[in-house]
């Protein structure tokens, strides 16, 4: 629910409005799942109710359905509801006013607008009882105590957190160059300054400016660009979560230097020192804010022979680029252990991998290697940090174009484009020292570390998007058109005959035709038939969970709807 009450008028000669909101948003999501302790207790049962975990096929018919399922009662047995719960609130308060004549300049007037607002957030994840903890399991063969009970489902704890964020900005709108001053090659100038001031409860505060500028050089020609400082916060889950364990088979390399060293092997690729290794993630309320610094050039372009009673027409072409500091995420497991492979050949260790004791065994295998023994990795510190660096570059294109009184309804039409010039991603200061020591020879030449790079065309980045539209109208008739393209992309984590599985480019179109109701009681009525994705395409399979990149793309087949829609 949402509730908001707010005051507009007007005072000094300025337009003021303020206002205040609260809103509350909950969740309860249950799913079905599987108790580890029942499932033990059934599968220690000797009666035919016990659950049987050898079934699941039908040796006559392999692609068919089990032949043999457990009982139903075996499932009951052993299956449970697992609930999990979220709410979210936010309380706000903020106040805004604006004059669009502050003072008086040879151009025109001078345009301010300010603003501030306080708003308190609050973010509760309350987990089931047997994830969070409150539930365990015990083994009853080895007597170990599993801090979640829900099978298959790692252990994670209740989070909660709330702050509190108090916020000003200031803008102005300042003309430098009017028409009527008739200086060649500027018809009008004008400028925009801006600044944005925020100061959270659990970090401290930041402030960023922006500065934009407009240049007609004559009617119909605009330059347009602008330059401008940005942050975003770490949210309450990066700052607050409690640990969080996640397992991941992973490389233990100081274990294959030791192979290497006693000629066991010959590569470190034929090492086989791989082990579960646990992750234990967790919020790091020293998380500073991700920025970023933008700027953009442009045009906007209407022809004057384009732009007459009946047609009006508008180009542009934006050329921008973002660089990205200090984006949170996480270090990673695998990287800590590589870490602590360099580490310990210079005679220290990475505190954030917790190690074992030595076991014989573990004493046998470094014995003569020159290096100290090492128990096998109990979990690994992987708390949020702010990380690598990354700059995007691109080009958008845009067009617009209105056609009135043609004797047959008006037409508009809309297309736009954006090309992916760059996206490149650094490596972090603690990626970078692991890079330096692997090209110095310190650490094996094959381990393997990620080292940024070029993502165009990967991790659902593609070169190429775009969108068209056209509408027309007549009277109470409107019919409207929609194609949405996407360009090429490639799953790194698929190889055929050599190459990285290449995702073919993606178009969808969509079509409504419509009818607007008038006089009497229906007026206002909007009657709608359309129909989208009217080719039935087919995102390309790819290695994801679900077999298609969703953040590319959607999975919907051709479907036909209807609609009304009643305005009073």
């Amino acid at each position: 629910f949402r509730a908001v009450l707010g005051l507009r008028g007007e005072a000094l000669g300025f337009d003021w409005e303020t206002a205040g909101v609260y809103s509350e948003a909950t969740v309860r999501d249950v799913q079905d799942g599987i108790s580890a302790t029942l499932l033990q207790q059934n599968l220690a049962l000797s009666t035919p109710d016990a659950y049987n975990p050898f079934n699941g096929g039908n040796p006559a018919d392999p692609t068919g359905l089990d032949s043999s399922p457990s009982s139903q009662a075996a499932r009951n047995a052993i299956g449970i509801k697992a609930t999990r719960r979220g709410k979210a609130t936010l309380a706000q308060w903020d106040f805004k006013a604006s004059k669009s004549d502050l003072f008086v300049l040879p151009a025109g007037n001078v345009g301010m607008a300010i603003g501030g607002e306080i708003r308190r957030d609050s973010q509760l994840d309350d987990r089931d009882a047997r994830v969070d903890g409150t539930i365990t399991w015990t083994d009853a063969v080895t007597g170990i105590v599993q801090p979640s009970d829900l099978f298959g489902v790692s252990p994670t704890p209740d989070t909660k957190g709330s702050r509190t964020v108090f916020a000003a900005y200031a803008e102005f709108a300042v003309p430098l160059i009017a028409p009527e001053m008739n200086i060649p090659l500027v018809r009008s100038l004008e400028l925009q300054v801006a600044g944005r001031y925020e100061h959270y409860s659990d970090f401290g505060s930041i402030s960023k400016p922006k500065v934009a500028a407009a240049w007609d050089l004559f009617e119909g020609l605009r330059i347009r660009g602008s330059w401008a400082q940005g942050f975003r916060a770490p949210n309450l889950e990066q700052t607050n979560a409690t640990i969080i364990t996640r397992g991941n088979t992973r490389t233990d390399y100081i274990r294959c230097e030791a192979d290497l060293r006693a000629g066991r092997i010959t590569n470190v690729n034929d090492c086989s020192e791989r082990f579960v290794t646990t992750g234990r993630r967790a919020g790091n309320p020293n998380l500073k804010p991700e920025t970023s610094s933008t700027w953009t050039v442009g045009t906007v372009l209407q022809p004057a022979f384009l732009n007459t009673s009946q047609v009006r027409t508008t180009f542009t072409v934006d050329y921008w680029q973002v660089k990205q500091k200090g984006i949170v995420g996480v270090y990673g497991e695998g990287n800590a252990l590589i870490n602590d492979y360099l580490q310990r050949l210079q005679g220290s260790t990475d505190p954030n991998v917790v190690r074992l004791a030595p076991t014989a065994d573990d004493i046998a295998l470094f014995a003569g290697t020159g290096i100290a023994p090492v128990g096998q990795v109990q979990y690994v510190d992987d708390i949020y940090r702010n990380l690598e660096p990354q700059t995007v570059r691109g080009i958008d294109f845009g067009l617009n174009l209105s056609l009135r009184d043609t004797g047959i309804g008006q037409f508009d039409f809309s297309a736009n484009a954006a090309y992916l010039l760059k996206y490149f991603r650094d490596a972090s200061p603690d990626i970078q020292t692991l890079l330096d020591a692997r090209a110095a020879g310190t650490i094996n030449v094959d381990t393997i570390i990620p080292e940024g790079g070029s993502l165009v065309r990967l991790d659902g980045l593609p070169r190429w998007r775009g969108s068209a539209s056209l509408t027309w109208n007549l009277g109470q008739f409107t019919a409207g058109a929609f194609v949405n393209y996407t360009g090429s992309v490639i799953d790194n984590d698929i190889s055929v005959g050599g190459e990285n599985l290449l995702l073919k480019a993606y178009t969808t179109g969509s079509l409504y035709f419509q009818y607007m109701l008038k006089g009497g009681f229906t007026d206002g009525t909007q009657l709608r038939i359309g129909v989208r994705n009217i080719t039935d395409a087919r995102p390309s399979l790819d290695s994801s969970a679900f077999g298609y990149m969703g953040s590319l793309y959607s999975p919907n087949p051709r479907y036909w709807y209807a609609s009304v829609k009643k305005n009073f």
